[in-house]
């Protein structure tokens, strides 16, 4: 068996890749290298078509197996691991379970227009719900259904790559709006801000703990490529049960400021949290000595960037912490011959072989679309162009603050890159474990929300 070394419990975790292929199982890696993406590609449709999108459902991400979240609700294995979520916020008021599974039976594996309007429908259902309690003078009712429907309608979005679609802007306007209706019903602090931002402005929202001293610190969050801020309730309320205040904020290339403002990622992200640092510290209660920025998921290697120019910053939070984002996205394809030759000496062959693969893998044609709109590239060798920036080896030693770095023993989206973060840095640091039998390996603790924040917590509370 291929192992990876934990050094910070002298415990050594399996490599889920090699395990597969241990047991027979086709990998993405190995049918992709198999269908000659890149030499002699004429098998290439029929090839990937068998491989993926076959009577068994559409192949993800990396390779199906055993384990309890391997739940084929739609035999689509990306869309399976986005529901799994989404059925996570059922803890925090956010989903229901029923309301998630019969969704699901709407939804077609490979099929983003199934998705879309699988969730729409659900979230206009209970939308309609909350009216009638609205109108009732039901406030909680109202409230509770509100929230679960401003979820659902952000659910619709993190598997739809047709940013064109007039119907986008709506589903983001309701979003917000019900996110905000619900606060208000619930009396939930949650206060909205626009930061001053190039110009324009970024959504963000303050949420004031009732439990807080007179100066209390406070969690500055991003999210990462696909969930949006409000959906790590996880997060902001269990800072305010526990008297840390919260500002949650849409980034560049993120929820509202990408879909309507349609403002890419930047890998400068110290340019996008630096404002929101300025409004933070001049909020009242707020300790500017103790201002915590925290990233999940891709966010994990955004937050360290911003945190070794951001000075202010007393603890970072990589939630899973990445060293090089363009590594570990290319780690997705390092098995595929010929892939970084030809992106690098002919990127028309590199785009043509792309494309050609997304026509016939789903789960790659939405990866692509993704990636491209949210980086700004028109081209897939101008998304692997533009990844190459995200790389914080060239100024992780700037960081000073403590970090605290999280990663699950099942982390699939950035495996290996906390450990490498925490090998880098110079300044205090804690690399914090999620096992299997804490249920909480999973990418960002999916599905295992109370136990990451427990730990996360328990730990701020030590060190802040």
């Amino acid at each position: 068996m291929t192992e990876s070394i934990d050094e910070n419990r002298g415990e050594r975790t399996p490599d889920r890749g090699a395990e597969a292929k241990a047991r027979g199982r086709l990998t993405r890696r190995q049918a992709l290298g198999g269908a000659g993406l890149f030499f002699g590609g004429a098998a290439l449709a029929a090839a990937v078509g068998r491989a993926f999108g076959g009577d068994d459902g559409v192949e993800g991400i990396h390779p199906r197996g055993d384990a309890w979240y391997d739940l084929r609700l739609t035999n689509d294995a990306l869309m399976d691991s986005q529901l799994l979520w989404y059925l996570g916020h059922a803890s925090q008021g956010m989903s229901d379970v029923g309301e998630v599974l019969e969704t699901t039976k709407r939804i077609r594996p490979g099929s983003e227009e199934s998705w879309f309007t699988a969730w729409i429908a659900s979230a206009e259902r209970l939308q309609a719900v909350g009216d009638k309690c609205q109108a009732a003078g039901r406030k909680v009712s109202a409230g509770e259904t509100y929230a679960r429907a401003a979820n659902y309608y952000r659910a619709a979005l993190i598997h739809w790559s047709d940013n064109d679609d007039p119907r986008v802007r709506n589903v983001v306007k309701r979003s917000i709006e019900l996110f905000e209706r619900s606060n208000a019903l619930l009396g939930y602090p949650a206060e909205r801000i626009e930061v001053p931002y190039e110009g324009t402005s970024l959504l963000a929202y303050f949420i004031r703990s009732p439990y807080a001293k007179a100066e209390a610190p406070v969690i500055v969050m991003n999210q990462g490529l696909h969930a949006w801020p409000e959906e790590t309730k996880w997060v902001y309320d269990g800072a305010l049960k526990r008297g840390y205040h919260t500002l949650i904020f849409h980034g560049p290339g993120q929820g509202r400021t990408l879909r309507e403002q349609r403002l890419p990622f930047r890998f400068d992200w110290e340019k996008a949290v630096s404002p929101v640092v300025d409004v933070a510290e001049r909020i009242s209660g707020v300790d500017p000595k103790r201002i915590i920025l925290m990233g999940l998921s891709f966010g994990g290697a955004l937050t360290p960037r911003a945190a070794a120019f951001e000075k202010r910053a007393a603890v970072c939070i990589a939630n899973p912490g990445v060293l090089n984002w363009h590594e570990a996205t290319l780690g997705h394809f390092d098995h595929i011959p010929g892939l970084l030759a030809l992106q690098r000496n002919a990127p028309e062959k590199f785009d043509a072989a792309m494309l050609k693969l997304a026509s016939s893998w789903p789960t790659a044609r939405w990866w692509l679309n993704d990636m491209m709109f949210k980086h700004g590239a028109k081209t897939p060798s101008g998304v692997f162009d533009r990844l190459a920036d995200f790389n914080n080896e060239p100024i992780v030693e700037q960081i000073t603050c403590p970090v605290l770095i999280m990663e699950g023993t099942a982390e699939d989206a950035s495996p290996g890159q906390s450990q490498k973060l925490y090998d880098a840095l110079k300044s205090p640091k804690h690399l914090m474990v999620f096992r299997e039998e804490e249920a909480a390996a999973l990418h960002c603790q999916t599905a295992a929300n109370s136990v990451g924040a427990q730990r996360m917590f328990d730990w701020l509370d030590e060190h802040v």
